[in-house]
Formats: C-alpha cells, sequence, structure tokens
C-alpha cells in the first residue's frame, strides 16, 4: 500500500496519507445544526483512526438552500461557535479538518426552508415535485457575495479548508446541468455560461480566504441522467475550475432522480466513479479525488497507482470501520470491518433520522460503547455464531472475559449466510469473514458443530449465558404448504434444495426477492405474490430500488395486492381484487418471515442466574439490531 501512504499536499494542506473522509452528514447534531458531544465523539472516533482529512458538512448559510434537518445553519446563533469546538476536538489528534458550503436550490427541503424553492430556471426537482422559483440576476449576485462571506467565517473558525458543493444536483450543480438549467441569459445554454456561476462563487471565496487556503469543489463526474452532465463535459469544466482558483477537484456522481449514484449501493460496482475521475485528472494540474464504493484498500491503492486520481475519498468505509486506515498501514487487512453498502445509513438520513451502520454498532455510541476493561473476569457462554453472538463475543473478549462460542453448525455467520448468496449482495460475506478473522486474532474459542444442551451447559460452568440462536423461518397456515413441491428460501438460497422451473414465491420482502433474484439468475421462471401493494418492504431505499430494476432486467413477475388461499400440487390459488386466481408452478417458495427460536431460553435462565437474550431469538429483526445488541450486552458484563 506504498501510494496509499504517500504524503500530498493541496495548497497549504498536508495529508499524511491518500485516505479522505468526505461530507457524510451522520445527523447527530442538535437543532439547526447545534454541535453537541455525540456529533464529537463520532468525528473524534474517525480521526483517531488514521484518516488524514475529514470534510464536516453540509453546512448552509442562506435559508433557502436547507435540504435536510441536520445540516448546519451557519446563519444561526452558536452554529459556528460550536463548529470551532468540533474543529480543536479533531486537531488535537492532528486531523485537519474542512467545511463543505452547500446550497440545496430546488432540491431544499420545502417544510425546512423560507419561501418558495429556488433554482436557475423554473423546473421541479422530479423527486421534491415542488415548484422552483428562477432566481434573478441580483439574487445570483447575492448567492454568490454571501459563498465568499461564509468562507471567511469558516477559516475564521479554525478549519483547515472550504469545499464549495458544486455536486449532487444542488444549485451549482443546477446552473452546471443542461438537465436543470434552461436560462437563455448570461448562466445558461453554452457550457461557458453554464459554470459562469460557479466561476463566480469560486472567485469570490478566493478573495475572501486568501491565495494560501485550500479550496476544494466536489463536482459529479457524470449525473446518469438523460440531458445531464457527463464525463465527456466535466473535465471542460474542471480546467475553469482549476483556473478560478480551486485547489482540489472532489469528483461523485448522481443528482436525486438518480441517488444511487450519490451513495452507491451494493448493486453498483466498487469505484464507480473512476473512469470520470480519470477523465478529469488528465485535464487538470491539481488533485484529483474520486468518491464512490471505494471500501477495499487493495482497490484504493491500484485506483492511485494507476494515476486515474490523486486521493480517495471513503466515506461509508470509514463509518463502518473509523480504524480502516490504521489497519491497513499496520497490514491487517482481514480485520477490517468492511462496508457493505447496504445503505441503512442513507435510508435513516432519507428519513430525517440519525444514522446507524448494520456492521458498526458504535456509530453514534462512541462514548456509550467505549472499551473499559472488565473489573470481573467472567467465563462467558455465547450460544450461536450468527452476528449478535460472534459481536456479543468479540466485545467480551476486548473486556478481558473468557468467551466461548457454541455453534451447532460446522461454520459461523448464522442466516447471514443466505442471504450472500444472490450475486449483487456477495459483500455481505465480508461480515463473516471480518468475525473470522478478528475471533481469531484475539483466541475466542469457537466450537462448531457442537449443540448445546442444558447438560452441555452445567458441565462448562458459565458465569454468564448470551442466547443468540436466532430464528427459524415461519410457516403460514396456508392448505397445502406441507406439500412435497413447498419448500422453505433459506434451504434453496444455501443451496440445500434445488429448485427450477416455473417458481412461486410467497413474499416479497427482503428474503423473497433474494431467493427471487438467485432462482432468476439460474434460469428459473419467478413469480413473487405478495400482500401488500409493492415488493421490498422494508429495504433501505436506494437498494431496493436497485433490487427492483434487477429483477425486472431478470424477467422476474410481481403479483402485488395478492392473498394466497391454498397450493395445490401444480398451483398456487391466490385472491385478486376479490376473485380467485391461479398460478401454474413446479415449485412454491416460502419467504414469510421468520419466528424466534428460543427453545433453550427458558431452561437456561432457570439455570443460570446471569442469562441474556439477543439477535432473532430475542424477536426476528434485521442485522443492525442484532449486532446492537450483542454490543450492548457485552459492554454490560
Amino acid at each position: 500500500m506504498e501510494r496509499l501512504f504517500q504524503p500530498i499536499s493541496i495548497n497549504s494542506l498536508k495529508l499524511k496519507n491518500r485516505i479522505l473522509m468526505p461530507t457524510l452528514d451522520p445527523g447527530f447534531a442538535g437543532e439547526g445544526g447545534k454541535v453537541n458531544q455525540r456529533l464529537i465523539d463520532y468525528f473524534v472516533r474517525r480521526a483517531r483512526g488514521g484518516v488524514s482529512f475529514i470534510m464536516v458538512g453540509p453546512a448552509v448559510f442562506d435559508p433557502r438552500g436547507v435540504g435536510g434537518t441536520f445540516e448546519y445553519r451557519l446563519y444561526l446563533d452558536g452554529v459556528l461557535e460550536g463548529l470551532s469546538r468540533l474543529v480543536e476536538a479533531i486537531h488535537d489528534w492532528g486531523v485537519p479538518v474542512g467545511l463543505q458550503l452547500h446550497h440545496a436550490g430546488r432540491q431544499a427541503n420545502p417544510a425546512l426552508i423560507d419561501g418558495t424553492l429556488v433554482a436557475p430556471s423554473a423546473i421541479p426537482c422530479p423527486v421534491r415535485k415542488s415548484n422552483p422559483r428562477a432566481l434573478s440576476l441580483a439574487e445570483i449576485e447575492g448567492i454568490v457575495h454571501q459563498y465568499g462571506v461564509y468562507a471567511r467565517k469558516v477559516k475564521e473558525a479554525g478549519f483547515d479548508a472550504v469545499e464549495v458543493h458544486g455536486s449532487h444536483g444542488y444549485l451549482i450543480a443546477e446552473f452546471l446541468s443542461p438537465y436543470s438549467n434552461a436560462r437563455t441569459d448570461s448562466y445558461g445554454g453554452s457550457l461557458e455560461n453554464r459554470i459562469r456561476f460557479a466561476r463566480e462563487v469560486i472567485q469570490e471565496v478566493r478573495k475572501n480566504v486568501g491565495k494560501d487556503f485550500p479550496i476544494f469543489f466536489r463536482i459529479a463526474g457524470e449525473e446518469h441522467v438523460p440531458g445531464g452532465l457527463t464525463w465527456e463535459e466535466t473535465p471542460l469544466m474542471a480546467i475553469r475550475m482549476e483556473e478560478a482558483g480551486v485547489d482540489a477537484i472532489n469528483v461523485s456522481a448522481g443528482n436525486y432522480r438518480m441517488a444511487e449514484w450519490i451513495v452507491p449501493p451494493m448493486t453498483l460496482p466498487q469505484g464507480c466513479n473512476v473512469s470520470a475521475a480519470e477523465a478529469i485528472k488528465q485535464k487538470v494540474k491539481i488533485p484529483v479525488v474520486v468518491a464512490g464504493r471505494i471500501n477495499e484498500p487493495e482497490l484504493a491503492e491500484q485506483i492511485l497507482q494507476n494515476g486515474k486520481a490523486d486521493v480517495v475519498a471513503i466515506a461509508r468505509g470509514l463509518v463502518a470501520d473509523p480504524d480502516l486506515p490504521l489497519k491497513v498501514k499496520e497490514g491487517r487487512l482481514e480485520e477490517i470491518r468492511r462496508c457493505i453498502a447496504c445503505n441503512v445509513c442513507i435510508d435513516r438520513l432519507f428519513q430525517e433520522k440519525d444514522i446507524v451502520c448494520t456492521v458498526n454498532p458504535e456509530v453514534g455510541h462512541e462514548a456509550e460503547f467505549e472499551l473499559k476493561p472488565t473489573l470481573s473476569r467472567k467465563r462467558v457462554m455465547v450460544i450461536g455464531g450468527g452476528p449478535a453472538g460472534m459481536e456479543a463475543a468479540r466485545v467480551a473478549k476486548l473486556r478481558g472475559h473468557q468467551v466461548s462460542i457454541f455453534e451447532e453448525k460446522s461454520r459461523l455467520g448464522g442466516r447471514i449466510e443466505a442471504a450472500f448468496q444472490a450475486s449483487f449482495k456477495r459483500e455481505l460475506m465480508n461480515i463473516v469473514q471480518y468475525y473470522e478473522a478478528v475471533l481469531k486474532a484475539l483466541n475466542v474459542e469457537i466450537k462448531l458443530a457442537t449443540k448445546v444442551t442444558t447438560d452441555l451447559a452445567l458441565g462448562w460452568k458459565p458465569d454468564a449465558v448470551i442466547i443468540a440462536t436466532g430464528s427459524i423461518p415461519l410457516t403460514p397456515p396456508i392448505p397445502g404448504v406441507h406439500l412435497p413441491h413447498v419448500v422453505q428460501a433459506l434451504p434453496v438460497l444455501l443451496q440445500e434444495k434445488k429448485v427450477e422451473g416455473r417458481v412461486a414465491i410467497i413474499g416479497g420482502g427482503m428474503v423473497g426477492c433474494e431467493v427471487a433474484t438467485f432462482l432468476a439468475e439460474r434460469g428459473a421462471q419467478v413469480t413473487i405474490i405478495e400482500m401488500l401493494p409493492y415488493v421490498a418492504n422494508g429495504i433501505p431505499r436506494l437498494l431496493g430500488k436497485m433490487m427492483k430494476d434487477t429483477m425486472k432486467n431478470l424477467d422476474v413477475r410481481t403479483l402485488v395486492n395478492r392473498k394466497v388461499l391454498e397450493i395445490k400440487e401444480g398451483k398456487v390459488i391466490f385472491e385478486d381484487s376479490g376473485n380467485v386466481a391461479s398460478l401454474a408452478v413446479d415449485w412454491v417458495v416460502l419467504a414469510v418471515g421468520a419466528t424466534p427460536r428460543d427453545d433453550l431460553v427458558n431452561s437456561l435462565k432457570e439455570l443460570f442466574q446471569e442469562t441474556y437474550q439477543i439477535g432473532d431469538c430475542l424477536e426476528p429483526r434485521k442485522a443492525p439490531e442484532a449486532i446492537y445488541e450483542g454490543a450492548k450486552v457485552a459492554h454490560q458484563l
């Protein structure tokens, strides 16, 4: 990883390595973006992990430009002062910090702004759908002036750099793109006119911060919408930004219409913006930063070695594992808790909630989950080697307990093994690989192919028992459900049961969509039958959108608002708008949920005073809740 840990300068900014954390709003700020201790703890934890630079934001300077609840509203009393405290806390770890200046334009949240949305043209965002008002020339001049004023305030607050946000379909991007700019004056039409606003902003910022203060500019290398920006055009824009005074170009992609390119889910390839960054790097002399699913250190090193970018921007990867840079530097690649691009974090932000991370339960709980050595070493029995049990074992061992995992299967992983059988979810196996590596490094005793009984538990004599036995698939009360051609989804995904031909899947949630994709990829004719008006319920929005696109491309048929009445040999009978209909099938796959596997719970609670129940054996949910419960219990031991 020689190139990854080579220092680089961006104007006066000295970076110790090429790993930068770009803006990802965690949603931990108080009302109006006021800094609190939880937010400070979150960023300090990232600074401790060896990253070379952190970009905080987005920060809004205009009440008409607010895009989300937690954005830092610089015009409110106390916000800049709080950000200064944040900078000082991060600086204590020797890490420089930048602030991203942002105006959401037509993608602002109508419920959070004062007055009407503003934009280059009166063209509504296809997602927000609210009608914006076209900015007048005087208003454009005023916004340019505001950028300069607040850039100076950013510098005075102690930040080491400022970033002008010109990507993701926000105001500057709206001027840049013919997709959103239909002006006929000097700010619209030709490329030179469309970049005029951005250049004026950069020049005004430079005037206010001086020649030595670093300015980043974030640009969408490609918008991925008809009529939008492409990486054939954006390099020409980057040249003009460099001329205007930018010190580094930060390349991302997308807008709200194609939000999956802003925060690419697992269905998009890793390094999905590298081609666009390379095209820009070939045209400019300043450093180029690239973002977009760079969660593998080997990929990051390859990008740099091949000269396709100068710095890699890793956001979700540092949410998942803030120690990623240190682990790479120390050669502990197997112990990296890799981001799986499930986008649970981003889905929460879309709901105006703070983020959580599927694989890292410490996110937002950095103070609560700070590792503290136990004062009373215990013999801890963990029953179940799924995510909840493995996390409980990891944390308990780190705190100094003697820990053993008992798993009745011949391998760790639990039900998550079935989830990564669909091709687009292969990266979920990173969860299991991470725990296998870290538990081995910690010398946690793992007893595979061992079914725990009350006698075994009594003989082992634990001081504490953590029950993480998971769940079993639910069998719905449908006539015919026990016929030989009816199977559960899990044995199909685990390839313990071969299913082919015409297949009906009852249930269109996460598991139903996974098994539908899995079978369709292998040539089956798949139909999902779902009671709700839609499939992919409960799946993070961007991942769900792309899962549905994948199923459509595989010719998976979906029948929604249908209730299955009976299963017979060769067909499924269901209710359709008050009528009875049927579907000819060779196989029926059940994917209607799960029920707790809690057969050991009562007997063990009677035998051992300190007994805990975590994960799906308590209540079937998703991996984030299970892993969080594993960590929480282990911190309580």
